[in-house]
Formats: structure tokens, sequence, C-alpha cells
């Protein structure tokens, strides 16, 4: 009967031994919470706990993880208790050997965790956000919820390791050297440039939030709850929020450009080795709302209370205003009362020339700006040329593929923003040939101003444009030709003309604003659309038109995929407007024509004048 009793017991734990060596095994579990972006309520400032779910669950590429060290010696102790329970003394020799060599195994376990170890090899890892978790937020409806593409920074031994990337519910990704002595760091840092980061080396980053006119970056943080296992390659995570979600209830009179305040910390710097977040301001603490009138929601981020802005401390186009008292802002907070931000007083923004042109039967009228825009490849920056007639390449280059011969980019190809927004190429400094690479939004149908703007080169922050985002924008074909055909006494207002320098002479064509009049008589001959001689300036004279609000659209030539031509001769300038899958319209002027509705080659170069509303 004992020996009958004493098989049974061994057949029991033989079987949860081996059920212990086959069976997932949950590390560290915890439930996650469905509680969206905030804590409880919208007066709730308190620290939201991280909730994070490690899961070590063993996958059908691991089986052959090695069981935990704890488990080992717990099932050693059980059989060896079993096996002790027979007198036999055969069984004692093995009971003695088996539960010697599991003993040892354990403990080697244990051993081998507690050691520091890199992997050099590069791991594939994969993260799943609880259940509620919310990242990306509408400037509009305040709605938030992950997209396809966000991406989340990872982080281990107080340096970054590697990215991961959202698609169809999950981030997936590579982590390279990652060391067992300390956790993974997942940082969802609003998908905003972070700039240059190298795995194994990189120790801390910044990135700016001042973009808020068509996504709104959430910055969000979680640690994973253990030390970094190499058997561990399925994790899952609640998301900390580390800033919070404010509404402003907006008024401008801009119909296009979006809404900028001024006094806020857009900037957030994160430390990988303390896992900290650090808050600051540049320019002037400016974000950029959505456009247009009624609630734009924000985010932003931990700082003290500001009072009431005063005029200038809001803006839109060529509009400016103030913004509201901002109450303190913390971590996971919701400010739900609407801010007012007002923007209703007409003025010259910084970048903008005086002289107001309609361009539409609506009486809706733009300003120029200073001077054709300019890109600088080496720090993807967009800067305009400060005098009208300037530019940057004065004589035909061969600038070389994707600009390798110069930084300096005058000719961008049609929807080269340097916003991600849709095309196949939208970096200014690409000189790919197609015209299906240079479809707007990714859509062969869509305009530049059909989508969210980012197509257009005036969406971006501009060095010597105010640098607030969404504040200019190119003409459609329409309104260029309303500026000259349509407009009160529009044939009296635009010829060609050149401006003579001390080093050259410029060509280009003038266009005089609305409100135009002469400076000195006989200053200008209109109409004149062949010969650039017959309205020719020294500086002085020409100081005296551009006081007055004349605007001049300087020979900046073309590019014709890596080589410029016609610089000093030919006037070429986008418009928002496409025609067909290949071309898009442009405004083109030269000795032998002058074709405001020129089509051309979405991949060519041509010039870009902004304005303003």
């Amino acid at each position: 009967m004992k020996k009958s009793k004493f098989k049974i017991e061994t057949l029991v734990f033989s079987l949860v031994f081996a059920t212990n060596l086959i069976v997932p095994v949950a590390m560290n579990g915890q439930g996650s919470r469905a509680d969206g972006f905030f804590t409880t309520s919208s007066n709730d400032y308190g620290d939201r706990a991280v909730e994070v779910e490690v899961s070590g669950s063993i996958t059908n590429n691991s089986f052959d993880a090695p069981v935990g060290s704890g488990l080992l010696i717990m099932t050693a102790a059980a059989i060896g208790y079993l096996l002790f329970k027979n007198r036999r003394t055969d069984c004692r020799f093995y009971t003695c050997a088996i539960v010697f060599s599991m003993m040892i195994l354990g403990l080697t376990q244990c051993k081998k965790n507690q050691a520091a170890a890199y992997y050099s090899d590069d791991v594939r890892i994969e993260l799943r956000v609880g259940d509620g978790t919310k990242t990306n937020v509408n400037p509009v409806t305040g709605e938030v919820s992950f997209e396809d593409g966000d991406e989340i920074i990872v982080a281990n031994n107080g340096k970054y390791v590697g990215k991961l990337v959202y698609d169809a519910g999950l981030f997936s990704g590579t982590i390279t050297n990652p060391s067992t002595t300390d956790y993974l760091h997942f940082y969802h840092l609003g998908n905003r440039d972070a700039g240059t980061l190298t795995a194994g080396k990189t120790t801390s980053c910044s990135v700016s939030i001042a973009d808020q006119a068509v996504k709104l970056p959430v910055i969000s943080y979680a640690p994973s709850n253990e030390m970094y296992d190499p058997d561990i390659t399925t994790y899952t995570a609640q998301l900390q929020n580390k800033c919070a979600l404010a509404k402003f209830n907006v008024t401008t009179l801009s119909p296009f450009a979006g809404t900028c305040i001024k006094g806020m910390n857009n900037m957030v710097t994160v430390d990988f080795a303390s896992a900290s977040f650090t808050y600051g301001s540049e320019n002037e603490g400016k974000i950029t709302l959505g456009s247009g009138c009624g609630v734009r929601w924000a985010v932003l981020l931990p700082q003290d209370a500001v009072g009431e802005g005063e005029d200038g401390s809001a803006f839109s186009g060529i509009y400016k205003g103030h913004r509201g008292a901002v109450p303190e802002i913390h971590e996971n907070g919701n400010v739900s009362e609407g801010i007012p931000v007002v923007a209703n007083e007409q003025f010259v923004p910084t970048g903008a020339k005086h002289g107001f042109f309609t361009v539409n039967s609506e009486g809706r009228q733009v300003l120029f700006s200073t001077g054709i825009l300019v890109g600088r490849k080496r720090k993807s920056t967009l800067r305009f040329v400060e005098q009208q007639y300037g530019l940057v390449k004065t004589v035909n280059l061969n600038l070389g593929p994707d600009y390798r011969n110069y930084s300096d980019i005058e000719h961008f190809a049609w929807g080269e923003s340097g916003f991600n927004h849709g095309a196949a190429v939208y970096q200014p400094w690409l000189t790919t040939d197609g015209n299906e690479n240079y479809y707007a939004y990714g859509d062969p149908n869509m305009n530049l101003y059909d989508g969210n703007g980012m197509a257009d080169w005036g969406y971006g922050a501009i060095t010597n444009g105010g640098m607030a985002y969404k504040q200019w924008r190119s003409l459609t074909v329409e309104e260029i030709n309303y500026i000259l055909y349509s407009r009160e006494n529009a044939t009296e207002k635009f010829a060609y003309g050149r401006i003579d320098t001390e080093t050259r002479n410029y060509n280009g064509l003038i266009l005089l604003p609305d409100d135009w009049t002469d400076p000195y008589p006989n200053c200008f001959t209109a109409g004149v659309l062949q010969d650039y001689t017959v309205n020719v300036y020294d500086l002085d004279e020409w100081a005296q038109m551009e006081e007055n609000g004349a605007v001049f659209l300087t020979c900046g030539g073309r590019r014709a995929y890596t080589s410029t031509v016609g610089v000093g001769l030919i006037g070429f300038y986008w418009t928002s407007s496409l025609y067909d899958n290949d071309y898009a319209y442009c405004l083109a002027f030269h000795s032998t024509g002058f074709e405001p509705m020129r089509l051309d080659d979405r991949s060519h170069g041509c010039s870009i004048r902004l304005v303003t509303e």
C-alpha cells in the first residue's frame, strides 16, 4: 500500500515538474487599464503611476529558454523529499544525484542573472501598448489615438539602443547591444526630430513641440519592470504622459495660417542615464495651433503659470493679438476651461514686405515674403533671401545628385516641402527623377492646398520669417491670374524690369500692390513683357519703389535633375496647383514670352516665392 502511494506521488510531482518546464511563465505581469490620456478627471493633476507589464511568455521561437532558477531549486527539493520517503538505498543514491544536479543548475542560473552581460547582436523586440494608451491628439477635436508610423525610442544602460515603429497595433524594431544590468526604457517623443541618435553612444536628446498645427506631439514614457533579459522579446507597456492637454478658444481673421502663441515651454530634453525630462523654451516659446477659429487643442509641457500675454503674444498670418493666462501645467494634466486667443489686428509680420495684393473676388489679401525661399541641406533649415532680387547661385551649375556639390537649395521640385506629407520624395535636396515621386499627400489628384498644408513649401518654420509653422504658403494658379488680370487696374500693375547693383544686373517681373502710388514721376511703365530694360532701377530708385510696396520676382532659372539653366534670364515660380499626373502649374517669364499658366514636370526645380495672409 505504501509502495503504491509512493508511485502515485512520484507520478504527480513528475507531471508537475514537466509542466513547469514547458508552460509559458509570465514575469512580473500587471493588468493594464484603459484610462485614456488623463488620470481620473480634468482637475486631477496627480502623478499617474507607471503601469508596465513585461511579458516573458515563451513563444514557439523560444521553447529552449531555461526555466527560472528558483523553480528548478523548488522542484528539486520536492522530488528529493518524495524520493527520501523511499527507504531503499539505491533510491537514496539516485535522490542525492538528482537533487545535487538540479540545485547546481539552479544556482548557476542565479549567478548568470547577477552578472553583467552585453549582447552584441541586434535583437528584435515587440511592444504592445496597453489598451487605452493614447499618444496622438487631433488638434481640432482633441481625439487621441495611435497611428501607423508612430515611433518609440528605446534606451538601456544610459544610452539609446534602438527605435520601434507602430504598425497594425504593434510597435516593433531592433535594439543594439542591450545590457542585462538595466531596464529597457520606452520614450514616445511625439514623432519629432530628435537629431542624430547613435546606438550605444547617444546619452540624451531634445525635441521641439512648437509645431502643433496638424498633429499634437504627446510626450510619454515607461520603463520595463525587469532588467533586460535576452530571453524576453515581447513587452507590454502603459505609457505615462509627461505633458498635459489644453483647450484654447481661438478667434482669428486669417483664413489660412495657424495661430501661434508665445511664452510656452516648447522644448523637452531627455537624459537617458537618469530617465529624466527637462523642459524649456526657444524662439520666444512659440507653439502653433491649428488654423481657423474655434476650439483648438494643444499639448503643453510642465511649467509655472503665466499671465495674460501682451499685444503680439498671439498671431496668425497678417493678424496679431494676445493669448489669455495659462495656469500651472503638470504632467498628465488637463486644462479644459478654454484659454482665449485672439488675433484680429492687421500687421506686417516678420519676413513680409509691405504692400497688399488681392487674390480673389472675395477680397482676400496677401503679403509677399522678402525674397525667394532658400534651403540649407546640412542644417535642414529654410530662409528667405534678404533682397527681392537676390539669388544664391548667380550662374548655371551642375549640382550633382542630391545636391552633392552644393549645400544651398533655391530650386524646389513640386511639393518638396521637407515634411513627410505622403509623397515618395519630399526632401528639398533630393534630385530624384520621375514625376510620380512628387504626388502631394501621395495622391496624384491633390493640390498642395487640398491636404493639411504639409506639402506646401511654406509650412515649415522659416528662420527669418517668424520661426512659426504654417504662416506662409504659395499662390494658386487662379490667384496669380487674379493678381495679373482681375483685380482693380490689374493690367497697369505688372511688367518686366531690371535692378542694377554694383556687382550685377538682375532681371525679373515687377508686381505693384493694390494701393500703388508712384514714388517719383515716370517710375514705371506697365505692360512690357519681353524687354527687361524698359523699367531699370538703381538701388536708390528701387528702394523707393519697394517702400511703396513693389514686388520683384527675380529670374532665378530652373533645375532639371542635377543642373540649373537660365539663371538670370528666365523665371520659373511654382504654384500650388496641379494639372495632371505629370505636370503642375508655374508662372514663367523670359525674353521670348510670358506664361502665367506654364506647365512643368513635377520633378523639375523652380523658384518659390511665398505669401502670408
